[in-house]
């Protein structure tokens, strides 16, 4: 039987469905496929994956900048202060805040100057105790025990008396045998080394002439005389204001004396203080204003331009001669010699002009006549 051969049919057309399609379970909506992006839009995702990023780092800063300033606040022995770490992630970018500076520790990193070496001067006993105990104050826990301290005290100690009061600390063998406890060390040192009696010492001092200004500055004046009336715990009072111009330079305290507008109340020390260093400070300048100062001319009494003066010549003095004597007559009728001499005038022979050498010429010749005369 004969058989035909398949013959291959087109295939069907594809018809477009629609998004909604039936099914079981009915209607469901089916995803587009992803379209092409255009590189504008490329631009812009990255862009926003940029911002993103940079959101999270900022949030990331904030959380590490929170930790170390938990880790500051441990490590500095202040847990109580420690806040509970914020979340991670929060809603909000949060801005990053500014890390405090840590506490300052105590003791530790502070390191005071030690006191200076001590020479054992009584005058210096206290100001050397007081810096001691200030180094202590803040050195807590740096010396084991009371001991340690005295022989700290003690190394600073080389001069003079002090060298002298070591020396005999150590003849009893140890610190520890000399100055049982810290008490027993001070109360030795006071005794040693202040002065007797400050308060009667100042008091008397005040009571004397001994704190007068005496050519010092008045800034030297008042502190000398500050520090002398704490000491002897003056009153402040109208007898504290008379002892401080009793001392003042005598031309500085008429100065304050002569003061009526604003002058001070004259129980109080302190505005006496004041006015005596402005009054002082006005007078030093007027003295070197007056010392700089040159005197000068009045405009009036200066020549503006030199007056000429004409030259005179010199005045010529003639001297006036003899008079012209008459001709000397060698011979008389007396005929003597004697006649001749008194009958010859006398002319200076200092004269100038012609005379004084005729009156020299007739007295030789008539030498010379009298000789051969009298041969």
């Amino acid at each position: 039987m004969y058989t035909s051969a398949p013959k291959h049919r087109a295939p069907a057309p594809i018809v477009a469905q629609s998004r909604l399609e039936m099914s079981d379970f009915g209607e469901f909506d089916t995803p587009p496929s992803p379209a092409a992006l255009t590189p504008e839009e490329r631009l812009v995702s990255l862009e926003t994956a940029m911002s993103a990023l940079s959101q999270s780092n900022t949030t990331n800063s904030a959380t590490m900048d929170r930790i170390a300033a938990l880790l500051d606040t441990i490590v500095l022995g202040n847990p109580s202060a420690a806040s509970p770490a914020a979340p991670t992630t929060p809603a909000t970018p949060a801005q990053p805040l500014p890390t405090s500076p840590p506490l300052p520790r105590s003791g530790s990193h502070i390191r005071p100057s030690p006191p200076p070496v001590y020479d054992g001067a009584r005058s210096g006993g206290r100001a050397f105790w007081n810096a001691c105990q200030l180094y202590f104050s803040l050195s807590v826990g740096q010396f084991a025990d009371d001991h340690a301290r005295i022989s700290w005290v003690l190394s600073y100690m080389q001069h003079g008396r002090a060298a002298d009061f070591v020396g005999r600390v150590f003849q009893y063998g140890s610190v520890k045998r000399a100055f049982p406890t810290w008490k027993d060390f001070a109360s030795n040192f006071e005794k040693e080394f202040f002065l007797f009696d400050e308060v009667a010492d100042a008091a008397l001092t005040l009571e004397s002439t001994a704190y007068f200004q005496n050519g010092r500055t008045i800034d030297e004046y008042i502190d000398s005389f500050k520090a002398l009336w704490i000491k002897a715990d003056y009153p402040d009072g109208r007898h504290l204001v008379l002892k401080f111009r009793r001392g003042m330079d005598p031309k500085l305290s008429r100065r304050l004396g002569s003061i009526t507008t604003g002058r001070p109340d004259d129980s109080k020390i302190e505005d006496w203080l004041a006015i005596a260093r402005s009054q002082d400070f006005i007078m030093r300048t007027e003295e070197d204003f007056h010392r700089r100062s040159a005197p000068t001319v009045p405009t009036a009494s200066r020549p503006t331009a030199p007056i000429p003066m004409p030259v005179v010549a010199p005045m010529l003095r003639w001297r006036t001669t003899a008079p012209p004597t008459a001709p000397v007559s060698l011979w008389t009728s007396t005929g003597s010699a004697d006649v001749l001499f008194r009958t010859t005038p006398v002319v200076d022979a200092s004269s100038r002009g012609t005379s004084g050498a005729t009156a020299q010429s007739a007295l030789t010749c008539a030498t010379s006549c009298q000789r051969n005369w009298m041969s």
